[in-house]
């Protein structure tokens, strides 16, 4: 078995370009819209949305772009990235003006790291 995309929402496709394109350099793959019809047998939404593909190697995401001006609420839910150097990553993030988390770990060097794109989606960082 195998993930093929993790979905997330976001209020703004140049917002998401910033986080996925300038942050984490992936690629924008392609945008298509979803009808409101089809948008209310998916997931009970009387709306068409936008949907953007990013991706690049084994990484893909579905952001769904939504003009309810909501964020996220939960708490828990994240996804996971792998990249090289995750101290580097936060550092360009905070830089860009995104909220970052860095907790020592509490046995072995190093951090528990994660950060939060502007619709408070949450990604825990690892590195390879």
């Amino acid at each position: 078995m195998k993930i093929e995309h993790i979905a997330l929402a976001s209020n703004s496709e140049r917002e998401s370009d910033r986080f996925f394109i300038d942050l984490l350099g992936v690629e924008k793959i392609r945008n298509f819209m979803v009808s409101n019809d089809k948008m209310k047998k998916f997931f009970n939404v009387d709306d068409a949305h936008n949907f953007i593909r990013y991706g690049k190697e084994e990484f893909s995401v579905e952001v769904i772009v939504t003009n309810k001006k909501e964020q996220v609420k939960d708490r828990f839910t994240h996804s996971c990235i792998v990249v090289e150097d995750g101290i580097k990553l936060l550092e360009k993030a905070e830089a860009m003006g995104y909220k970052t988390i860095k907790v020592p770990r509490d046995k072995d060097s190093g951090y528990y790291l994660f950060l939060k794109d502007s619709f408070g989606n949450l990604f825990e960082i690892k590195e390879s």
